[in-house]
């Protein structure tokens, strides 16, 4: 959803692109299950906007350049928990009914039907049921995360990825990773890497080197970290305090976290906040498992941790080349907490503006430059 308390590629190329473009982002439907589980208190729905008993358009202000106008969908079904087959798919057909028809009314209302650019974010399905729909001049597929490892979608995501990339004119992946997976069933497969919102992330600058060492992790709480490794570095490092800045998906993990004295979880918050946390940081941390799903991603965070000078230890997990020079990259449990004492002992004022410089140019404005340098030379070619 466009509100989610943590940054999301799609979203932030968008506020970029609405600088020299109307833009329509279609959020994510609300499934009849979701509905339920608002209804009961386990989720904030706005239900007047889901069931279009008041406006399902916001116009957005994304910033002084910029208005975002953004379509809440109608309700859907709850579909992906049924096995592949004929019912699957006429109720994917029905879903995919629903939100072409929204998406087209507000299309034309807003005036957007002429040159239109459709990208279609990690919903495969919908895109194999709307596909060119929309009367649209170009159709991508932006793939930012491995769908096979994707909970919600782990009976159809690779079948449906798969034969949605045959329809798209282009799949546009955001880490070495999924290049390399993707790559062959694509018609044609480009690589846009995240970034980060590095003004907003310079805030968190301190330069500061403070006695008081504290570790920090921006994320979701979730199944691609490495819990033992987490582990092994807060009963190793007791004089360290390890924060953890995001939602908590992964109750076990959380559990496993909280009974050391040195970790403290403060839960979600919004991208705006995070700049106040991590300026209390002395090194940021990315602590994944070293896995196949992990491979595939490219972080936000390596971005934003750099941009505020803050020393980084990660894991081997995925394509780390480029910051190899700049971050400590380890292979198990005893270097990565090795590597966290070594880079608190010796941070300096010129280690800081050095990694400020390396995350300078990864902005979001250079990717979307990148995306629409994809988008003009795929239309030039038709």
């Amino acid at each position: 959803m466009w509100e989610s308390d943590y940054a999301k590629t799609i979203a932030e190329l968008m506020k970029v692109f609405a600088e020299q473009n109307n833009v329509l982002y279609v959020d994510n439907a609300y499934t009849i299950k979701e509905i339920v589980e608002g209804i009961t208190g386990k989720k904030n729905i706005p239900f007047k906007r889901a069931f279009g008993l008041t406006n399902r358009v916001r116009k957005l202000k994304v910033s002084d350049k910029a208005d975002v106008y953004v379509l809440t969908p109608p309700v859907i079904l709850t579909i992906n928990f049924l096995p592949k087959g004929f019912i699957y798919n006429q109720l994917l057909k029905f879903n995919g009914w629903l939100i072409r028809r929204s998406t087209k009314r507000w299309l034309r209302k807003l005036n957007m039907t002429n040159e239109l650019v459709n990208v279609n974010a990690f919903s495969p399905g919908l895109g194999i049921v709307n596909k060119r729909m929309l009367n649209e001049k170009t159709l991508i597929y932006h793939c930012y995360d491995e769908i096979g490892a994707a909970t919600w979608l782990k009976k159809h995501g690779e079948w449906l990825e798969k034969a949605f990339m045959q329809i798209a004119d282009a799949t546009i992946v955001t880490s070495q990773g999924l290049y390399e997976k993707k790559k062959e069933f694509c018609r044609s497969c480009f690589l846009v890497k995240n970034a980060a919102n590095i003004e907003l992330f310079n805030k968190a600058y301190n330069p500061a080197i403070s006695s008081k060492k504290t570790v920090g992790y921006i994320g979701s709480i979730d199944e691609r970290l490495d819990y033992e490794l987490l582990a092994y570095a807060a009963k190793q490092l007791p004089d360290v305090d390890f924060v953890f800045v995001g939602r908590i998906v992964d109750k076990q993990g959380e559990q496993l976290l909280s009974q050391y004295n040195n970790v403290k979880l403060v839960g979600a918050k919004k991208l705006e906040e995070l700049p106040d946390y991590v300026k209390n940081f002395s090194l940021g941390i990315i602590p994944f498992a070293i896995n196949e799903f992990n491979k595939g991603i490219y972080p936000l965070k390596i971005n934003e941790y750099l941009a505020a000078g803050l020393p980084v230890v990660s894991t081997n997990f995925s394509y780390l080349d480029e910051f190899k020079n700049v971050i400590s990259i380890a292979d198990d449990k005893e270097m990565f907490q090795n590597f966290i004492v070594a880079e608190l002992t010796n941070d300096s004022i010129e280690k800081k503006a050095i990694r400020m410089e390396v995350a300078k140019p990864n902005t979001w404005y250079h990717r979307v430059d990148q995306f629409s340098d994809i988008i003009t030379s795929l239309e030039k070619n038709k």
